[in-house]
């Protein structure tokens, strides 16, 4: 029965230490063409706690925060994640540091690394695509865009960049 025990023990814990928990913080680009916006998620994995947002200071928040969670349990081992998005633009060009955000459970405190976005000069007004972490018909939705006009006259040539 000791011998039980000791295994059922030792299994445990051997499950527990590879389940620690890791916050992180992602965005779609380190730099960003005036006018456009950005995601930034950060994520929880394998741990539980109250989240608190940095001051996104200077930046717009422009749709957020989108909360997901997933739960999977695979041959034994269970994972878990929840995600706090955001979508952000800058007023005006510039370098943009991103404060850490904080992960509070069980009086302890994990934070996140910083994060740079530099805002460059966009004169063409060009619309990018946020490199999103979802696809193209992610939020927010209703961002305006501009309307191409596909007939040229005789002799003009339109170039488009994308």
């Amino acid at each position: 029965m000791k011998n039980l025990i000791f295994i059922f023990a030792l299994f445990l814990s051997k499950t527990l230490s590879a389940q620690e928990t890791e916050f992180k913080v992602e965005v779609s680009a380190d730099t960003v063409l005036m006018g456009n916006y950005f995601e930034v998620k950060f994520t929880i994995e394998n741990g539980k706690g109250k989240f608190v947002a940095p001051s996104f200071n200077g930046l717009k928040i422009v749709a957020g925060p989108n909360q997901s969670s997933s739960y999977s349990s695979m041959n034994g081992e269970v994972k878990q994640s929840s995600s706090y998005t955001y979508y952000m633009e800058a007023d005006e060009e510039g370098v943009y540091i991103i404060p850490s955000a904080k992960l509070v459970f069980n009086n302890e405190e994990l934070k996140t690394p910083e994060v740079k976005v530099v805002v460059v000069a966009n004169p063409e007004g060009i619309k990018q695509n946020p490199n999103s972490f979802h696809n193209e018909f992610s939020f927010p939705p209703f961002r305006d865009s501009k309307k191409l006009d596909s007939t040229p006259t005789k002799k003009q040539k339109k170039t488009y960049k994308i």
